[in-house]
């Protein structure tokens, strides 16, 4: 009984460990995992990635305004900058470009506004959080 108890005890310590590396793992990839809006803005990229090979196709674009405005109300890695009247302007005016986007339904008017939106993402993190700049950029230069 008392070799049970304990193997029960190593194996249960044993996944804890693991879960707890794959947890800094994640966290030395992703240093602002902690704040809502940072995943928010992960789930973005590549809802825009999607958006881009809707766009390179000529097809409409699913809606993605309501899941995305929530980056108006999410905290932030640096609450403060999240608050401040500039930061929601540049996120309405993101939301207002995506709203333009998915009305669009002609192939260059679909072009045009999705480089809008890229061009928003880019305006807004060169002021808040330049970080992820390099990879918005990869968001650019639609084939067609």
């Amino acid at each position: 009984m008392k070799y049970i108890l304990f193997y029960a005890i190593l194996i249960m310590a044993s996944c804890q460990s693991k879960s707890e590396e794959t947890t800094a793992r994640d966290s030395s990839r992703y240093p602002n995992d902690d704040a809502p809006l940072a995943w928010l803005m992960r789930e973005m990229f590549e809802d825009m990635e999607e958006m881009k090979t809707s766009v390179e196709k000529g097809e409409q674009i699913k809606s993605y305004v309501e899941k995305h405005q929530e980056l108006l109300t999410l905290r932030g890695t640096e609450p403060h900058k999240s608050q401040q009247v500039s930061f929601q302007m540049m996120g309405n005016g993101y939301l207002e470009s995506l709203k333009t986007l998915e009305a669009s339904s002609e192939p260059e008017e679909l072009l045009s506004n999705y480089q809008t939106l890229v061009n928003s993402c880019l305006a807004c993190h060169t002021n808040y959080c330049p970080g992820p700049i390099k990879r918005i950029k990869k968001l650019e230069g639609v084939k067609n």
